[in-house]
């Protein structure tokens, strides 16, 4: 699913002062993607592997739709490059005609390239290319998704201020059926005990860039169980009021990683 509130969301937030200064781990440890929408220029790592496995909501005025379950799989290809292939089972519910569908939704493949390291340049950045495709089960013809392809075009950049982690995301999303959009996002994350960290972004959807669009607000956590299992889980609302902007969000799952990191 291509990252927009006027369209499907791939569910997968107020920036937020309070987790300032509270990190006790190195911050490049902190960062972006689920259960956030901002995503950041980090990677798994060579060989590494994140599957992020939830359960994801989000509400308009007109429809609640439910991701059951939400599953998106990313592999590292080298130290710099991430392959993703993202998926879900939808439940879409329209009050208004108390009517509900279900199916598979779109397939959502993305590269990855970190072609900025801050270690030796003082900033991360990387580019994001994402592809929307249509699966052939229907869910377009019973209007459960919207048609494909669909592609998004990111730029991520991160930086580290001592214990809390900046992220920003600036895209374009080119739609097949509907008006395209830029996508804006601003992150931070910090740590706040050894295996706690919170998160807080502002997320802005618009057909001119940062004008008249749909923005929401949304925090997050990431709670290791072990060394391999982390609890993720966002909330998050919409800040606008026009008829098709999100009025709520959310984000549960686990994130499992598998290999060197």
């Amino acid at each position: 699913m291509l990252q927009s509130c006027h369209h499907r969301l791939s569910l997968g937030s107020l920036l937020s002062a309070a987790a300032l200064g509270l990190g006790h781990l190195p911050s490049s440890l902190a960062q972006g993607g689920p259960p956030m929408l901002t995503d950041d220029p980090g990677t798994p790592g060579a060989g590494a592997w994140e599957i992020n496995i939830a359960y994801a909501q989000q509400r308009t005025r007109e429809e609640k739709l439910h991701s059951v379950p939400f599953a998106d799989f990313n592999y590292g290809l080298g130290e710099t490059i991430q392959l993703k292939y993202e998926v879900a089972w939808l439940i879409s519910e329209l009050p208004e005609s108390g009517g509900t569908r279900s199916g598979l939704d779109n397939s959502l493949f993305g590269v990855k390239w970190r072609f900025l390291d801050e270690e030796r340049n003082g900033l991360d950045m990387s580019v994001y290319p994402q592809l929307e495709l249509e699966n052939p089960t229907g869910s377009v013809s019973r209007g459960i998704v919207e048609p494909g392809p669909n592609l998004f075009l990111p730029v991520e950049a991160a930086h580290d201020f001592g214990k809390f982690k900046l992220v920003g995301e600036v895209g374009y999303q080119i739609f097949h059926s509907t008006d395209n959009e830029w996508v804006v996002g601003v992150l931070g994350a910090t740590h706040i005990s050894e295996s706690l960290e919170v998160m807080a972004e502002v997320r802005s959807f618009s057909q001119k860039l940062l004008n008249d669009g749909d923005v929401v607000a949304n925090v997050g956590m990431r709670q290791e169980l072990n060394q391999k299992v982390k609890l993720v889980a966002s909330i998050g609302t919409g800040l606008t009021n026009h008829p098709d902007s999100t009025t709520f969000l959310t984000y549960v799952g686990v994130q499992i990683v598998l290999g060197e990191k």
